[in-house]
């Protein structure tokens, strides 16, 4: 198994934790799982590229740089990125950041589509 099949193993993992907390009512995990099944996507996503990075904000400058500005990913995907990451900062950190459910089920929602585009990138013949 490839470290891209492993890393979008873990995506899916992580969104299938993600809906666990959003239908149990925790949107600060829900923020947070949602971010990590987009993290591990991306890191899927690099991985194919030849790419490895640990530090998150190097994931997401890579990101922009070798997926989105050379066409292969559109833009959209590199802002859920940003955003989601931002979210799991207050999320995790801000104990007087306001995370409500709705947003969280709006982030979950776009890690569902962020890590269904890279499946389905992973998934196509170069």
């Amino acid at each position: 198994m490839s470290y891209s099949e492993i890393a979008l193993g873990a995506a899916r993992q992580a969104i299938a934790e993600a809906e666990a907390l959003l239908n149990a009512g925790f949107a600060r995990g829900t923020a947070a799982r949602s971010y990590y099944a987009m993290f591990y996507a991306a890191t899927a996503l690099l991985a194919k590229e030849g790419k490895d990075f640990i530090k998150h904000r190097a994931l997401l400058a890579a990101f922009g740089v070798e997926l989105v500005q050379t066409g292969k990913v559109p833009a959209k995907y590199h802002r859920m990125l940003i955003d989601a990451f931002e979210l799991r900062l207050d999320a995790d950190y801000d104990l007087e950041a306001q995370v409500d459910l709705e947003h969280a089920h709006q982030v979950c929602e776009e890690a569902r589509d962020f890590v269904a585009m890279a499946a389905d990138r992973l998934s196509e013949r170069v």
